[in-house]
């Protein structure tokens, strides 16, 4: 009969599946900080990169509002009151959307003489939806400021034009021109009044 005696004083163990099991353990430790490590650099590089760039943009904020305050201090000085006022029609015009420079052109250039063209255009306060403009023209001689006015008499959109002065115009190696100063009231298209359907009836 074979009897098979332990003497070892503690229980056997495996010790290699111990150190493997500890090792993969250790790894994906090791893995994971630095994988956590690595996201956390990004994120704050990522947070640096935004906080730069919210400082750039209210720099840009401040410098902005500085010019503001810059631009409206000029336009309160009592000299250039003339040119506040003409600032806050033209943004009002503009805001309500009821004038349209292209508008204006395209009117002025269905009614301009061939041998005619505008040299500059300045704006006053409206009254009754009208706008007075002041308007600078070149032309070759008298006539042509006196057909733009005759032109500017039958249209809708111009009223009341008056010359109100010339002088010689130069302009180098070409003909001589005359530049006409004439003044007008102008009713862009959406202001224009259409009679009512009582009125109508009347006028047939």
């Amino acid at each position: 009969m074979r009897l098979n005696i332990n003497l070892a004083s503690q229980k056997y163990t495996d010790a290699r599946q111990f150190y493997l099991r500890w090792g993969a353990a250790v790894t994906v430790m090791l893995l994971l900080t630095v994988f956590l490590g690595i996201r956390a650099r990004l994120t704050y590089t990522i947070s640096k990169q935004s906080g730069r760039h919210i400082a750039e943009l209210k720099e840009k904020i401040r410098n902005t509002e500085q010019q503001k305050a810059s631009a409206e201090a000029v336009l309160n000085k009592p000299e250039n009151h003339d040119v506040r006022e003409q600032y806050s029609v033209w943004n009002n015009l503009l805001e309500q959307k009821s004038f349209s420079w292209t508008e204006l052109f395209t009117d002025l250039e269905k009614i301009m003489p061939g041998r005619a063209y505008v040299i500059s255009i300045a704006a006053s306060p409206p009254t009754n939806h009208r706008l007075k403009l002041a308007m600078a023209i070149a032309g070759e001689k008298y006539d042509d400021a006196s057909e733009l006015i005759k032109k500017m008499e039958g249209s809708e959109h111009f009223r009341f034009p008056v010359l109100v002065g010339q002088a010689p115009l130069s302009v180098g190696k070409g003909p001589p021109l005359v530049q006409f100063a004439i003044e007008t009231f102008y009713t862009p298209a959406n202001r224009i009044q259409q009679p009512s359907s009582s009125a109508k009836e009347g006028m047939q």
